[in-house]
């Protein structure tokens, strides 16, 4: 058997006619069904089309990780350079705590930033905080982090250390980053192997739904009527018809799990 790779599944041509009358008497696909079989085969060959088209133009993994990379190092400058501003800039930089200051939560920059009077405090809990009193505390003990009540606090923190509080926060993107670039190793395949036909196996899903359509029984043997009809369609549109068969069972098993879902 002839190892396929999806780049072997190209982008499907248009069924001819005289491929059409060979799909239908192959399948035993009475007159009475011809019509509406052959718009269906035309519309999933088009879409089929357009939805390879548009994935040929996405990114490869090798591309993301890449830009990850790049990514990364981008941000590990700017905290860098950010770090070196003299007096000019540190004044220029104060005008970004509109900006960032929302964006930071009082509790991060309290726990981050610890050693630092400025930092946000919690706030006592009283009836217009709109958090529920605790039924077992006197209320006057209880203080938490209300974002609602720390935004002045947040603003003067980040207006104040504007660039301690942006260098350390690129800091905490690059740590993210660079957990998003170890992650790829986790990801399906990423030590290599086979990639999954997806192509053929989404096309006999939907054959799947046409075939049940006809009020034809879907069976998963090599033998049967459906895996002929696959492998009929298949060869018009100018995908290999090797290893189809063994295809099936995995794609009418997604299929039966599809249509269960949509039933409930």
């Amino acid at each position: 058997m002839v190892k396929l790779r999806d780049a072997d599944f190209r982008v499907p041509k248009t069924i001819a006619d005289s491929d059409f009358d060979e799909i239908f008497a192959t399948s035993n696909i009475p007159p009475s069904h011809r019509s509406d079989t052959k718009k269906a085969l035309d519309t999933l060959v088009s879409e089929f089309g357009e939805w390879m088209k548009a994935k040929k133009r996405q990114p490869s993994r090798k591309s993301d990780q890449n830009q990850l990379k790049k990514a990364l190092l981008c941000v590990e400058k700017a905290a860098a350079r950010i770090d070196k501003l003299g007096p000019s800039g540190q004044l220029a930089m104060r005008r970004i705590s509109h900006t960032v200051a929302p964006m930071l939560s009082a509790q991060w920059l309290h726990e981050t930033f610890f050693d630092d009077d400025l930092v946000p405090q919690k706030s006592p809990l009283t009836p217009d905080s709109g958090l529920r009193e605790p039924s077992h505390n006197p209320l006057r003990s209880q203080e938490y982090f209300i974002e609602e009540k720390s935004l002045e606090a947040r603003l003067e923190f980040v207006q104040h250390r504007p660039v301690r509080t942006t260098s350390t926060v690129l800091r905490e993107v690059k740590n993210g980053l660079a957990i998003a670039r170890l992650s790829f190793a986790h990801q399906p395949r990423a030590k290599g192997g086979q990639e999954p036909l997806m192509a053929r196996h989404l096309l006999i899903v939907e054959l799947a739904m046409i075939w049940t359509n006809l009020g034809r029984n879907v069976s998963t043997t090599a033998t049967s009527d459906f895996a002929a009809f696959c492998e009929s369609v298949a060869e018009p549109i100018g995908w290999p018809t090797d290893g189809m068969s063994a295809a099936i069972p995995d794609a009418v098993s997604d299929w039966r799990n599809l249509t269960q879902k949509n039933a409930r």
